[in-house]
């Protein structure tokens, strides 16, 4: 025995047995039999009502609650998260106090599918007792009307489709109580009556509907429904809000009702430094729009706000613009040092010059080795020629060749570039030194040259791959003109957001480039002729782009993304609203059936293939900078040799 049932026990000693104006016998067969709970809320007036309907429930091991309505008492004490998932809430409707009761749970939105109610009405209307204004008696209200009848009593199922729209109450019967046989009779089970298959039918009923269209002067239904019927883009409507225009089409087939829409420019904001939210979420926050034709970001705060009853549209947004060679941030494009790094230079330049040392130290050893072996015949007949002012014998010009450094090097730097070697050297320690040289020549020149072609044939990692990229970059930028950009730039405080502000954004704009802002069939000619992005949601773009765009153009095209966050997007309803339940259930089996993938594959185009096998890009001016810097730094030391001979030659002269 628990707290509860012990109180009872005890309060009970101090009363007298008497007469109950609600049957027990009803109760128990309604908690036990049709809705088979394990705890029940009894609200009544008399404290015998409250007894001996308590003790009779607890009899059945029901855990009972009793409230006495004469008492000042709130209902969000009563029915909290530490009821059990399924509680009968029993209220006397003859008692002063109900009245309040029953407004007080339409304002909370208790009337839902955690409580079963039993109004217990005998003597009152229906009508009466759940007038107009009490607006949250839904098609997920589970509230059982109980009358008299000549032989006992009848328990009904009320509901609406909605009371705030004016929908009349509907009324089914559960079940007779007989009360000379004390049996009860039950003719519709009770589950059923209150499943989406007994309430799906709202006979044509106008729910509030609302949605997101950026443009001007678009007030009315009629226009905001041919605008959303429309299947192609239209300025100012995100891709995802006709995407949900589509499944709330679903829901008016399914359900039988109409939509009555209202426009809102924007999705969020809030007014100056207050909490009253602007836009669409104010809408819905506020119970002014049963259902919405659009989406919402997924943000922490909005849980506590928003029911989200579908989860499907993958939200993407990103950068498009077409690569052109002067994109290239990797420095790949026909570039003449790029196949090599550095480092790879420094030691290639530094391994001709120890080659070089090697080479002239073999000669200048193998010329000191002759010259000690040369006989003393020939040693005379060098000295005869020296005083005959006669330069060299050939054999002595051979040697000064061989061992001249300036030479040794030229051969080195045209073994290096695969120009052959004139003349050829006779030695073997010379020859072997060369024959490496070539060998070292091909494998290096051939890695080069592969590495040039494949970078002029391959595209898959030209041009700019983040955002920090694109704003360094030298790409013109423009954004689809739509709201969440111009909130974007308003609240973040991301620095990519500041730093592309400051940098892209603000600069002043010519009369042949386009704006900041503007529509996707604008930004197709910019990005055909490149040197421009243009941000915007992509299934948007490349339905426009693979019409339009030939087959090396689709090629060229870049994707980048990362300045908004890749997210799914949440279809919201007000918080515990009364069709939450019921749509979310439908649209389970709409996912199930393949609806929804149906209309996501429509919606969602895909980005158009690269048909070419590959793409040719022209070496730029930046690729080939580094090789006009040599031949005029070759040009240069020409010239400064040149010099130097000729101050060289003036000075022997003169001295």
């Amino acid at each position: 025995m628990n707290f509860r049932q012990l109180t009872f026990v005890i309060v009970l000693c101090e009363f007298r047995a008497g007469d109950s104006s609600m049957e027990s016998s009803v109760l128990l067969e309604f908690t036990t039999r049709l809705v088979k709970t394990q705890e029940s809320v009894i609200f009544a007036c008399s404290k015998q009502d409250l007894l001996f309907n308590a003790v009779a429930l607890m009899q059945s091991n029901q855990l009972i609650y009793p409230v006495n309505l004469n008492n000042s008492n709130s209902l969000t004490d009563v029915l909290t998260r530490e009821n059990y998932a399924r509680t009968a809430v029993i209220v006397d409707t003859s008692c002063e106090g109900a009245p309040k009761l029953l407004m007080e749970a339409t304002g909370y939105r208790y009337f839902n599918k955690t409580y079963q109610w039993l109004l217990w009405g005998v003597h009152a209307d229906i009508d009466h007792l759940l007038p107009l204004k009490l607006d949250y008696v839904g098609p997920n209200a589970q509230i059982t009307y109980v009358n008299r009848t000549e032989d006992g009593y009848a328990l009904w199922d009320i509901h609406s489709k909605g009371r705030h729209l004016k929908s009349p109450l509907e009324v089914h019967l559960i079940a007779k109580y007989l009360i000379d046989a004390k049996q009860l009779i039950i003719v519709r089970d009770i589950f059923e009556l209150q499943s989406i298959r007994y309430r799906s039918q709202f006979n044509g009923l106008t729910l509030r509907g609302a949605t997101v269209i950026d443009q001007e002067d678009i007030v009315t239904n009629e226009q905001i429904v041919e605008i959303l019927a429309r299947p192609t883009k239209d300025p100012g409507v995100a891709a995802f809000v006709k995407y949900h225009y589509e499944l709330l089409r679903l829901l008016k087939d399914q359900f039988n009702f109409t939509v009555n829409f209202r426009n809102s420019r924007g999705w969020a904001g809030r007014l100056g430094n207050t909490t009253f939210r602007l836009g669409l979420l104010g809408i819905v926050m506020r119970n002014e729009a049963d259902v919405a034709a659009t989406g919402a970001f997924d943000r922490l705060n909005r849980f506590a706000e928003f029911d989200t009853i579908h989860q499907s549209w993958k939200f993407e947004v990103a950068f498009l613009y077409r690569f052109t060679p002067d994109l290239d941030t990797q420095g790949k494009s026909g570039n003449f040092l790029a196949p090599f790094s550095g480092r790879v230079w420094l030691f290639t330049s530094a391994t001709l010059m120890a080659t070089n040392f090697i080479w002239f130290l073999i000669d200048y050893i193998s010329n000191r080795y002759k010259n000690i072996a040369r006989p003393k015949k020939a040693k005379e007949q060098v000295k005869f020629f020296q005083r005959s002012n006669l330069r060299t014998t050939p054999e002595a010009t051979a040697d000064k060749s061989k061992s001249n450094w300036i030479e040794h090097t030229l051969h080195i730097f045209g073994a290096a570039c695969q120009q052959g070697m004139e003349p050829i050297p006779t030695g073997l320690p010379s020859r072997s030194l060369v024959l490496t040289v070539f060998l070292f020549s091909v494998v290096m020149y051939n890695y080069y040259t592969s590495s040039v072609v494949g970078g002029l044939l391959s595209s898959s990692d030209h041009g700019p791959a983040s955002v920090a990229e694109i704003i360094s970059s030298p790409l013109k930028i423009s954004f689809e003109d739509i709201g969440y950009y111009k909130i974007l730039f308003k609240e973040s405080t991301n620095p990519l957001v500041t730093q592309l502000i400051s940098k892209k954004l603000s600069a002043a704009r010519g009369p042949n480039e386009m704006g900041v802002y503007g529509h996707i069939e604008d930004a197709i000619p910019y990005l055909k002729r490149g040197g421009f992005a243009f941000h915007c949601e992509v299934v948007d773009a490349y339905p426009i782009i693979a019409e339009l765009f030939d087959a090396n153009e689709i090629c060229d095209l870049r994707q980048v993304s990362g300045l908004m966050e890749v997210q799914i997007i949440n279809w919201i309803l007000h918080k515990n609203s009364q069709y939450s339940e019921l749509f979310k259930t439908a649209m389970c089996k709409a996912r199930e059936a393949g609806l929804v993938e149906r209309i996501l594959r429509e919606r969602q185009i895909r980005k158009p293939e690269c048909q070419s096998l590959y793409t040719v890009y022209p070496v730029s001016m930046s690729g080939v900078t580094s090789a006009f810097f040599t031949l005029l730094g070759g040009a240069l030391l020409a010239m400064l040799s040149f010099c130097v001979e000729l101050v060289t030659v003036k000075w022997r002269q003169q001295k």
